[in-house]
């Protein structure tokens, strides 16, 4: 049987979009730059640089800002061009279990317009159309136009499959089987790429925060929820339906807590915000004394406020989730064995009361070769964390950003 001709049509189109991703990047990255340094740097023919050069300022994202410096050996000076950042948008948005962050991001990666809103809780597909609504105001007001906005990225504190776009559940939010990128991508007119509030962190504090750009980095993002994310030579692991990461849904011998999920015994029950209020309940009715016990309710900030105060009970509570935060940190290093484990989350706020018991627990239970040189970090960014990895995601997946590298 004769074999297939070769793809020359396909071969010929990837290699023009490299080819333009090498030169848009040059310019992002080294500009002001000219056409004839492009060439030299990419080793591309000067017709081909001229080309696509040409095609980037027909588009936008490139402008010439005048001569150079005219060589040594005469002739005329360089044009030279520079990226030009406002040429497109990104958005990113953190749906959390209470508020929701929208923050405008231009192609550059630098933050143009934010707002925030108490998350709705109305019908799944009409909370997603205001926060597309809230999306287009944020531009509106920067002074920007909603036709700029390149891709989207939205992040949300439960399962997500990023391939179908799919929240699959989200427990806090009451949402199962949300097409989030569907109905976003309808309202936006524009590409979404979904991913879940631990992924997003990951990538934001490899890039920008306590990362480094260590590349391969587990992130244990503990809140009202718990799950991981996790990134593999700087690329997030999605798994196959999406899900990697998902943690705080293993089972816990012995835990009989009934978890938002629908099962039971989830590691997430006894090693996250609400399982620090639990705590307290718990040992307050077994005869505890607390200062929280005059409180009519209280939440985790207010144990750890109790806790910096010298509440023992407060404090014995907290070590107790921050030991089984270790173990969930064991479990990613023995399986991962990533270079650095960040503690994310709102309970990376707690600091030491918690961090002491959680490395000291890594150190009972992690395997000590994998355990060797890794180190365990708190998060920079805070409750930046979400929607800074939501921007940055949007930008790593947009057309102008890397084309062929983030298509495949």
């Amino acid at each position: 049987m004769r074999s297939e001709e070769p793809r020359r049509g396909a071969d010929h189109n990837v290699m023009r979009e490299v080819n333009r991703s090498l030169v848009l990047a040059l310019v992002k990255e080294g500009g002001p730059v000219s056409r004839a340094s492009i060439a030299r740097s990419t080793t591309l023919a000067k017709p081909t640089v001229s080309a696509i050069v040409d095609e980037l300022i027909a588009e936008g994202l490139v402008r010439e800002i005048g001569p150079g410096s005219t060589a040594v050996s005469g002739g005329r000076p360089p044009i030279l061009l520079e990226f030009n950042a406002r040429s497109q948008l990104v958005a990113g948005v953190h749906i959390g279990a209470r508020r929701t962050t929208i923050a405008i991001g231009d192609a550059a990666g630098e933050e143009v317009a934010r707002r925030e809103l108490p998350t709705p809780r109305d019908d799944p597909g009409e909370a997603l159309r205001l926060v597309a609504t809230e999306v287009r105001a944020a531009i509106a007001a920067a002074g920007l136009e909603t036709a700029r906005l390149a891709a989207v990225g939205a992040v949300l504190p439960g399962l997500t499959d990023f391939h179908t776009g799919v929240c699959l559940l989200a427990p806090n939010l009451g949402w199962r089987d949300v097409p989030v990128r569907e109905t976003l991508a309808a309202e936006l007119d524009a590409p979404v790429y979904v991913h879940n509030a631990g992924q997003a962190a990951a990538v934001a504090e490899n890039l920008e925060g306590a990362g480094d750009r260590a590349g391969d980095l587990a992130l244990l993002y503990a809140g009202t929820g718990l799950s991981a994310g996790i990134l593999s030579d700087g690329r997030v692991f999605h798994g196959v339906g999406g899900t990697a990461g998902e943690i705080g849904h293993n089972a816990v011998p012995g835990n009989d807590e009934p978890c938002n999920c629908g099962k039971v015994g989830c590691l997430e029950t006894v090693a996250s915000g609400p399982a620090i209020v639990r705590a307290v309940h718990r040992a307050l009715a077994a005869g505890g004394t607390s200062s929280l016990a005059v409180q009519d309710s209280f939440d985790a900030r207010d144990v750890t406020a109790a806790a910096r105060a010298g509440d023992r009970l407060a404090a014995a509570a907290i070590a107790d989730v921050g030991a089984r935060l270790g173990l969930a940190a064991s479990w990613l290093i023995n399986a991962y064995n990533p270079a650095l484990v960040v503690v994310g989350g709102g309970l990376a706020a707690i600091g030491d009361l918690l961090l002491d018991p959680l490395r000291a627990a890594v150190a009972r239970h992690a395997l000590a070769p994998a355990l060797r040189g890794v180190e365990i970090r708190a998060s920079v960014l805070g409750p930046d964390a979400e929607v800074r990895g939501a921007v940055l995601l949007a930008l790593q997946h947009s057309e102008t950003y890397y084309r062929v590298v983030f298509r495949a």
